[in-house]
C-alpha cells in the first residue's frame, strides 16, 4: 500500500524558498517544496511535500536552515484551502 506524502507548511520569503528548495533537492527523496502558497496575516506560506517515513530528517535540515535562512514557521497541515492554524 502507498503511504501519501505529508504536507507541511513553511512560513519564509519567496528569495528563501528558492535558498530552501536547493538545500532540501541535495536530500534525495525527502521532500518537494512546492511554488504554491497562501497569504496568512500578510505573510507567505510554501507548500513542502515531505515523504512518508523521511518527517524526522525532514524537520532535523529545516531545524538545521533555521540558523541560516529566515524561517518563521514550519507547520504540519493539510492539502486543501485551509491553513494550519499556529
Amino acid at each position: 500500500m502507498r503511504e501519501e506524502a505529508l504536507v507541511y507548511w513553511v512560513g519564509t520569503s519567496e528569495e528563501e524558498i528558492h535558498f530552501i528548495d536547493s538545500i532540501l533537492s541535495a536530500y534525495d527523496g525527502v521532500a518537494c517544496v512546492r511554488r504554491e502558497f497562501k497569504l496568512e496575516d500578510g505573510q507567505a506560506l510554501y507548500k513542502v511535500y515531505v515523504t512518508a517515513g523521511m518527517e524526522r530528517e525532514f524537520l532535523d535540515v529545516m531545524g538545521r536552515l533555521r540558523t541560516r535562512a529566515d524561517i518563521r514557521s514550519v507547520t504540519r497541515g493539510e492539502d486543501d484551502a485551509a491553513l494550519p492554524s499556529e
